[in-house]
């Protein structure tokens, strides 16, 4: 498996900087991640269909539904196959857009090792989205995630304008652009070169622009679990009382209070929390892929 990182180093990152802070880490561990040269025979290749690889371009948001750069063809036998127009490609990327790869780590076994190593280093969920620019133009401009991010660089340089949260630990439906962005001067500026890596965590508002002729780096989603989730649980419990899984009473009856507010105490009192965030923590470490051994059918 791929150390992504120092063992002291990830160790020390974890006691102080993990879901408190942004971070950055040097002599990462990253290049037998990808190259050029990988990037371009996975292009090559017809395998990819939009939105798997897509493209963002923060003076043209449009582009983010643009399949125009994917033509089909079919073959002699009739199968119907993706291939990436080089032309559009490169005029789109020429223009500003960056290119998208989601969840990289499907075509490239050494991105695979590290994502499987963060995840457990880090009890998380994780997967790998790779990030081509050519322009100093941002891909998505001023904006937060709600999930933490290690983006390590491979090839150029980006700068990072990263600004405090205004809204801790957004969760999975809450979009940046539902909220106003910042207007004052970042609270951190970070130029990230090639061996070095940035950990933010989730709600911090961050715009990176590319300071070089081209960039190439993979962002690492850390999702981990909430202490929401517990209730989740919890409600598992409550769909096993009869009473509970009825449905409200017609007209102006109303439910039982007293037996609701009982069967909910119950509950609670017999809710084993430090089980139930054990079994939430192993479970998001558990994201790889199902094993499929066909010699032995």
């Amino acid at each position: 498996m791929n150390n992504l990182i120092k063992k002291e180093i990830i160790e020390k990152f974890k006691k102080y900087n993990f879901q408190k802070y942004p971070f950055v880490f040097t002599d990462v561990n990253y290049k037998n991640l990808i190259n050029w040269n990988d990037l371009n025979k996975l292009l090559e290749k017809d395998i990819l269909h939009y939105p798997r690889v897509r493209m963002a371009n923060d003076n043209f948001p449009e582009i983010r539904g643009y399949k125009g750069f994917i033509r089909y063809t079919y073959s002699q036998t009739g199968d119907r196959t993706p291939h990436i127009n080089r032309h559009q490609l490169y005029k789109c990327l020429r223009d500003g857009a960056t290119l998208i790869v989601d969840r990289c780590q499907s075509f490239f076994e050494s991105v695979d090792e590290s994502r499987l190593w963060l995840s457990k280093e880090l009890e998380c969920t994780c997967s790998a989205n790779l990030y081509a620019a050519f322009t100093a133009t941002p891909s998505f401009g001023l904006h937060f995630d709600n999930h933490d991010v290690i983006a390590v660089q491979i090839e150029g340089i980006k700068k990072w304008k990263v600004y405090n949260p205004t809204y801790s630990y957004p969760l999975e439906d809450e979009r940046s652009f539902d909220y106003l962005p910042p207007n004052t001067s970042p609270d951190y500026e970070f130029d990230i070169t090639p061996g070095q890596a940035i950990y933010l965590p989730a709600g911090y508002w961050h715009n990176v622009t590319t300071q070089s002729k081209h960039s190439l780096h993979i962002s690492f989603t850390v999702i981990r679990p909430r202490r929401l989730e517990l209730f989740k649980t919890l409600f598992d419990e409550l769909k096993n009382n009869p009473y509970m899984r009825e449905p409200i009473e017609h007209g102006d009856s109303l439910s039982d209070k007293e037996k609701i507010k009982t069967i909910i105490t119950n509950a609670i009192n017999s809710f084993d929390i430090q089980f139930a965030e054990n079994m939430l923590k192993a479970q998001s470490r558990t994201y790889r892929y199902k094993k499929i051994k066909l010699e032995h059918i």
